[in-house]
């Protein structure tokens, strides 16, 4: 017996300690529900889980992120789906104005209507926005910057790549031309008679006309139109500036051509024939052909691959290939508008440029502009946004006129495409949508399962915890009688000391 080391008090001591801290942990965990307090109760478990929340916080707020997209886009879609009724409705117009039964004043009448839904279409395009984000006017297109003022990218597809593009832009003002064939008669036969329709115009012939007669009948014509009628031969390179190069012949002894006195794309010429057999008399079609001026000549350079071809209607050049390249070009030189008034080829002193000079153009299209909705928990895992220019210049109309019965025929025409191009992008868009809820839903699916794989490394198990915790609560209710009756067996040997 020993009375300066009490070793059975400290034994005991150093176990009911033990059993304390293991009480508090159990206490801890019950409490907070988590076994994982601090990095000491697992520090492997403690840098996984944290990295598991980092990543499900992600998830969450890329979740939020996808929806915020779908309203973008459902803005974007009822924008368009506005856009699309009022083009309807200009079609309707359209198909009204080219009923021969309006006067010029209906007419006149309709292309205000027109021209009120135009200017909105233009509205809606510069005005929708979704959190001051502007979603119609082009802004969430790939940007692009050109050395050119009058050479500007419109619109390009989604195959177009992110490159510079070269172009070597004439300004060289062409005239509109309608070349028929060369005349195959003397006179007018029996149900070859009908009528010829120029720029909306209609000119009758019937059974016993001679060419002489019918000839200076187109000619009366197109002289109120300002048009040139004549027969000709060409064209020829050399040949006078009044024919562009055509070389003008005897009556009947060449093809029979129309061509505008004016230069530059705001020049047309119609020309329509509704009896096959008259048609074929003239050399001309029961179809109806027009042919618009031109302000340029475009040559494509470096950028463009070897099967792009260029065409252009107006101010707008067009340019495609047969794998869905698309690049449009708003080509305004200024100049070829102005360059020339009258058949005399009488040149404008405001000119820009002179005829003849070649604007060289570089577009470099950027990567930049699409919206990228941040999808994912992790970077660059995002999805593309793309929206192009939604206006009348865009979709082709802006240039529509129902004044005449022939620019009635063809506003029909520039609506249904209209129509068919919104419709595609309203379609691109809904398939941005409904892959945006897909991804949602994958989003969740994912937060679910590694949230479930979190709260098995970091949450505690109540039930376990509860029976561990019961176990150290009676250890330490017998380590504290234990050490009770440990620290007493001193006072045994004091009893044996005084006896």
């Amino acid at each position: 017996m020993r009375i300066n080391h009490n070793i059975s008090a400290m034994q005991t001591n150093t176990q009911l300690r033990k059993t304390g801290s293991a009480l508090d942990k159990s206490l801890e965990r019950l409490s907070s529900g988590y076994k994982i307090n601090r990095a000491s109760d697992d520090a492997a478990g403690m840098a996984i889980s944290r990295k598991m929340k980092t990543q499900i916080e992600g998830l969450e707020r890329a979740s939020q992120n996808g929806s915020d997209g779908i309203s973008v886009i459902q803005t974007a879609e009822g924008a368009l789906n506005e856009v699309t009724a009022m083009l309807q409705r200009m079609r309707q117009l359209a198909v009204q104005a080219a009923n021969g039964t309006n006067t010029t004043e209906d007419r006149s009448a309709i292309q205000q209507e027109i021209n009120q839904l135009q200017a909105e279409i233009q509205r809606i395009s510069t005005t929708t926005e979704f959190n001051t984000k502007t979603l119609l006017d082009g802004n969430l297109d790939k940007n692009s910057y050109t050395n050119n003022t009058y050479v500007n990218l419109i619109y390009s597809s989604d195959t177009v790549e992110s490159i510079e593009y070269a172009m070597n832009v004439t300004v060289d003002p062409r005239q509109a031309v309608v070349v028929g064939g060369v005349p195959t008669f003397d006179e007018i036969g029996e149900d070859e008679g009908g009528s010829i329709t120029i720029n909306g115009y209609s000119l009758y012939f019937t059974e016993g006309m001679t060419l002489e007669t019918c000839y200076a009948g187109i000619r009366n014509l197109c002289d109120q139109m300002n048009i040139k009628a004549f027969f000709g031969d060409g064209p020829d390179a050399d040949g006078p500036i009044e024919t562009a190069g055509y070389t003008e012949t005897g009556i009947g002894e060449g093809n029979l051509i129309f061509m505008s006195n004016g230069y530059g794309s705001s020049q047309k010429v119609s020309i329509q024939c509704n009896n096959e057999a008259l048609a074929d008399l003239f050399g001309l079609s029961t179809e109806t052909v027009t042919s618009y001026g031109v302000d340029a000549q475009v040559e494509l350079g470096d950028g463009f691959g070897t099967t792009a071809t260029a065409s252009a209607r107006g101010d707008i050049v067009y340019v495609k290939d047969n794998n869905n390249f698309e690049m449009r070009f708003q080509v305004t030189p200024g100049a070829s508008q102005t360059m020339f008034t009258d058949a005399a080829g009488d040149g404008s002193e405001d000119a820009s440029y002179a005829e003849g000079e070649i604007l060289e153009s570089v577009t470099t299209l950027l990567e930049a502009g699409p919206m990228y909705l941040q999808v994912g928990a992790n970077e660059h895992q995002d999805m593309e946004v793309k929206i192009p220019r939604i206006d009348p210049v865009t979709l082709g109309i802006a240039n529509a006129n129902v004044c005449t019965e022939e620019g009635a025929q063809q506003a029909i025409t520039l609506y249904d495409n209209a129509v068919n191009e919104v419709s595609a992008i309203r379609a691109k868009l809904g398939a941005y949508q409904n892959r945006l809820e897909h991804t949602i839903n994958n989003l969740e699916t994912t937060d679910l399962n590694m949230t479930e794989s979190m709260s098995r490394i970091e949450d505690v198990d109540m039930a376990e915890e509860m029976t561990n915790y019961t176990q150290q609560s009676v250890l330490d209710q017998a380590g504290t009688a234990m050490l009770a009756q440990a620290n007493e067996r001193p006072q045994n040997i004091l009893q044996l000391l005084q006896s």
